[in-house]
């Protein structure tokens, strides 16, 4: 990641996981590149990975949707699947260790993590870092 960047990094992690999985993955962003601490970089990619290691594992999804936006100073990066959905018991589940890696790593940027799932239609992850 440190030579490709970030929007590269994940451009190629989405390939691969399409690649090995079969789960269809796009990724869309509004910007080419971005310029952010390398630290930062390393922990939107990391939470990014894991999102896709919890589709792989729980989800049953065909598809991944996957944006990094910047607007109103802040990242925005959302992955959405088409799974199962994520019960509410879960989200919060101290056992979850990828979820509370994904949000320590969150809060120490200052950011917040949402995550979302509707019963049948999928599970949205949304993590928002203040930037300058």
């Amino acid at each position: 990641m440190d030579d490709l960047g970030l929007i590269a990094a994940i451009e190629w992690q989405a390939k691969d996981f399409q690649d090995r999985s079969g789960i269809k993955c796009e990724f869309k962003s509004n910007f080419e590149e971005i310029d952010l601490d390398r630290n930062l970089s390393t922990a939107v990619f990391r939470i990014f990975q894991e999102t896709l290691t919890n589709v792989i594992r729980h989800a049953k999804a065909t598809r991944v949707r996957t944006t990094l936006v910047k607007k109103n100073k802040q990242l925005e990066l959302k992955v959405e699947d088409n799974g199962k959905g994520i019960a509410k018991n879960k989200i919060s589940d101290s056992k979850s260790l990828g979820l509370a890696g994904m949000r320590e790593r969150v809060l120490l940027w200052g950011g917040q993590i949402d995550i979302n799932g509707i019963r049948g239609q999928g599970t949205t992850v949304q993590v928002f870092i203040p930037v300058k």
